[in-house]
């Protein structure tokens, strides 16, 4: 008996550990907007970084703007910026850098609830419009559950995606920000001209519209300002519609090159200081947070008495394991097969043909340089005179396409997986017609 008791007490804590996490299964996911690049949580934003990464020669800056970020002309036109999550922590002197990396043919991506106060002095003048606006930056909000998001595009207009807000798994009302039309006076004869870009509606208002998606013109580049972060997290970019959303989105950074700053998040360090952040907290025992929050209250106990049962009954000399190293895994397959089974279970044939295209565009630009902006006869054969493939190859997929966007632009429709796969069958005739003439041009 007394060589059971260890395992005995050891079970009773073990099922007593599981009772109690099972009834507190909701606190398992963090709820809070931590927009964490690596974090699986609903908030966070991995699934983007990863999409991001996989698309751009991708950057995440390590130390703050003034030391990465350059502003020679013959540099700054090849990267853009990009900056997501709260309202960054700018200092007078990294805002004039990053008006300046701007003004010298770069782009920069903000996607904040606001503009930051340093920034703003900068770039935003309210005299220019008189006394018909008052705004600095700070932004509005309405306080609804749902919205639809919709960007200022011919071909898009009509289109908009719903994004609900939910806490704990339950739908809950959130401060969706907007830029107030005041902002927009005089916008093409001020000194930094301002054009929207993308709004979103409420669902009883889709007449009413608010402005969430900004371009500034400022010198030879441009700043992006868009007012929902949360709109990009993992959340929604697993959904299909959000996925689209998110691409359009990003669609208007038109250089290879882009550095993520994620160090701008907090203010800079002055000499030893701690970073202000973290000193504006006041801390009574290091304890405090854990005894506040039940998960972890509960953890601490259980891990107290869990190392006396140790003491206890496991404290004596064994024989040192030998640690098994774990082989690399390659989790990009994985990533790829999640995303591909949530298009089949969705049966979205529209989607998926949009994202066909969209890639096969994009793979023309990256590989031939060339543009794709009108997709018409003569782009079809410079296509042709670059790949070296049959120009009525080429020409087939456009048709194709053109006779499958007529069918996309009507409400409720939809594409059998026949003509989708023919589709891709298409596209993959011209990739293999290239592989084929580089493999003959090799073997002469």
């Amino acid at each position: 008996m007394k060589k059971n008791a260890p395992f005995l007490i050891a079970g009773l804590l073990l099922i007593g550990m599981i009772w109690y996490f099972v009834q507190e299964k909701s606190q398992f996911y963090n709820w809070s907007q931590e927009f964490d690049t690596e974090g699986e949580h609903p908030y966070d934003m991995k699934i983007l970084y990863n999409v991001l990464d996989g698309r751009f020669n991708f950057k995440v800056l390590s130390e703050r703007v003034t030391k990465e970020l350059p502003i020679d002309e013959t540099v700054t036109n090849k990267i853009t910026y990009l900056y997501i999550g709260e309202m960054p922590e700018y200092t007078e002197e990294e805002a004039w850098h990053l008006r300046d990396f701007v003004k010298s043919g770069g782009n920069a991506f903000l996607i904040t609830k606001d503009i930051q106060d340093s920034l703003a002095e900068i770039l935003i003048y309210p005299e220019d419009c008189g006394s018909a606006t008052t705004w600095n930056g700070k932004n509005l909000d309405v306080y609804t559950e749902k919205v639809y998001a919709g960007l200022n595009h011919k071909s898009l207009n009509e289109h908009y995606y719903q994004y609900q807000y939910v806490k704990n798994e339950y739908s809950t009302k959130f401060r969706w920000e907007y830029i107030p039309e005041g902002a927009f006076c005089n916008s093409d004869k001020r000194e930094n001209p301002i054009a929207a870009l993308g709004t979103f509606a409420l669902p009883d208002k889709k007449n009413k519209t608010y402005i969430n998606f900004i371009r500034l013109k400022v010198g030879k580049g441009y700043f992006y300002f868009h007012t929902n972060p949360i709109m990009f997290t993992n959340m929604y970019m697993v959904d299909s519609a959000g996925f689209e959303y998110g691409n359009y989105v990003f669609s208007h950074i038109s250089t290879d090159n882009v550095f993520w700053d994620r160090e701008s998040m907090y203010p800079p360090q002055n000499g030893t200081n701690k970073r202000r952040d973290k000193t504006n907290i006041p801390v009574q025992s290091p304890l405090d947070y854990i005894f506040s929050q039940p998960s972890l209250r509960w953890s601490w106990f259980l891990s107290i008495i869990l190392g006396v049962v140790f003491v206890l009954f496991g404290a004596k000399r064994r024989q040192r394991k030998i640690p098994v190293l774990q082989q690399n895994r390659n989790t990009s397959l994985e990533f790829v097969e999640t995303i591909g089974s949530l298009y089949f279970q969705q049966q979205d044939h529209i989607g998926i043909a949009k994202k066909q295209m969209h890639l096969f565009l994009a793979h023309i630009r990256q590989r031939y340089n060339l543009v794709t902006r009108d997709l018409d006869d003569k782009l079809i054969n410079r296509i042709a005179t670059r790949s070296k493939v049959d120009v009525q190859i080429i020409h087939d997929i456009f048709i194709e396409y053109f006779r499958l966007r007529k069918i996309m632009q009507k409400p409720y429709s939809n594409i059998s997986a026949k003509t989708l796969n023919n589709f891709y069958l298409l596209i993959e005739r011209f990739h293999n017609e290239v592989k084929n003439t580089h493999f003959v041009k090799g073997n002469v």
